[in-house]
């Protein structure tokens, strides 16, 4: 039974939602699905980790720091690499956070209310999302994660990945960089 790639994260992004509740600095989730052509990686982590704090920007330098991490995010290449020889273009790439990162100057800030979930507990996080369509998707054999490099306050990145050949999880860190496919 083929499910469509849309239900797949579904059901993988509920599962991996339920575990997200134990917020831990250092520490990101990584999800990766690949349904025929088409290739989904979804990335999220604790803000603290990719900018040293997680409450509303306070300053110029904390905004600055905010747009440096959307940038990074933005820029696939700095935090995941393919195998050439599965020809994945990306296609869109959406980010998710607590406040509007670059688009926001600080006096608009403070006149922003925070009605979000994870600001008002102490924890926000940073999501992104990246959908590529592959021309050889059985050439997809590995996925090499860089955050640690872009990111160097990771420490661990918990992978799951799901795909034709069956699901999986595992543990990653700056020495462990490879997720099968």
């Amino acid at each position: 039974m083929r499910l469509p790639l849309a239900l797949l994260l579904t059901c993988f992004c509920s599962a991996a939602h339920a575990q997200h509740a134990a917020h831990e600095h250092g520490v990101a989730e990584l999800r990766v699905a690949l349904e025929g052509r088409m290739l989904q990686i979804e990335y999220a982590s604790p803000l603290d980790t990719l900018v040293g704090f997680e409450h509303a920007p306070s300053d110029e330098r904390q905004h600055r720091l905010l747009a440096e991490a959307e940038a990074t995010l933005r820029n696939i290449g700095r935090l995941f690499r393919l195998p050439a020889a599965a020809g994945c273009v990306l296609k869109t790439v959406e980010l998710s956070s607590p406040w509007a990162l670059a688009r926001q100057a600080p006096a608009a800030e403070a006149e922003h209310e925070h009605d979000h979930p994870h600001a008002a507990g102490g924890h926000a996080e940073m999501e992104a999302a990246y959908t590529f369509e592959c021309d050889r998707p059985q050439a997809l054999d590995t996925l090499e994660v860089l955050v640690f490099d872009a990111f160097p306050r990771t420490r661990e990145v918990r992978a799951e990945r799901v795909s034709g050949r069956g699901q999986a999880a595992q543990v990653l860190n700056p020495q462990r960089r490879q997720l099968p496919l």
